[in-house]
């Protein structure tokens, strides 16, 4: 009996506590902390909607956290600045394609999806694609969308404000929107257009798509740089159109 006990005191003490088993940690560093007022994490793949995990920051360094973060699911960070600013992590990662060596969407590709996503929403009347993304077969699409025209209900000077994230494929010659998935809402709301016209919203696919497993359960961002305060919806990022690379004696 003794050893026994001795045994489970023994397990007790070299097996990790329940709550931290299975999470995971989102970490990152800014240069100006205190200008960030909350930093979150949000899962948008998870069956219910947009499951937000609160982080926190130390106002000294500038390193920022959020723990306890479920594995096996794909995040992206947010953070909130004083006066309304927001710089917001968006997933534009792709499935690879069947090629056993990479080809990235062409010109004529990226013209093309832009052409069947404004072709697609009958009720917005300023479509603005911010991205497109992806590989020969499979395509991310940003769509920032306004309906500024009179609607069911509407007030004097509402508007509809709608950001969205769209996933494409091409089974064959042409591309086609995926059918399992509608799309992704990041924002929908129904707002003013002088309140609209005061959002300060920066995109970024390098604090999107943060995947965190068994193998992997840290990320680590690095140097985050804060956004611009100019109002406005924009995106940032490297290169988000990506097209395929000159060839040889083409002229481009």
């Amino acid at each position: 009996m003794r050893r026994l006990l001795t045994c489970a005191c023994l397990l007790a003490v070299l097996t990790p506590p329940v709550s931290a088993a299975g999470t995971g940690t989102i970490t990152g560093t800014v240069d100006k902390p205190d200008q960030v007022t909350a930093v979150t994490a949000v899962d948008r793949t998870s069956s219910a909607k947009d499951i937000k995990y609160p982080g926190k920051i130390d106002p000294k360094t500038g390193k920022f956290s959020v723990e306890n973060l479920p594995l096996d699911r794909t995040y992206d960070v947010v953070l909130d600045l004083a006066g309304g600013v927001r710089l917001e992590g968006v997933n534009l990662k792709v499935p690879r394609s069947d090629y056993e060596e990479e080809q990235l969407l062409s010109k004529e590709d990226v013209e093309a999806i832009k052409k069947i996503t404004q072709s697609l929403d009958k009720f917005a009347d300023q479509i603005d694609v911010l991205a497109v993304s992806g590989n020969i077969q499979h395509a991310a699409v940003m769509v920032n969308k306004l309906r500024t025209k009179p609607f069911y209900d509407s007030k004097p000077g509402q508007i509809v404000w709608r950001l969205e994230l769209w996933h494409f494929e091409r089974p064959d010659e042409s591309w086609v929107k995926v059918q399992d998935e509608q799309f992704i809402v990041f924002y929908r709301e129904r707002i003013q257009r002088t309140e609209y016209d005061k959002k300060a919203l920066t995109l970024d696919p390098a604090l999107g798509g943060v995947q965190l497993g068994a193998k992997q359960p840290a990320a680590d961002l690095g140097a985050v740089k804060l956004p611009s305060r100019e109002p406005g919806v924009r995106l940032r990022a490297e290169k988000t159109e990506k097209a395929e690379a000159p060839r040889a004696g083409d002229g481009r």
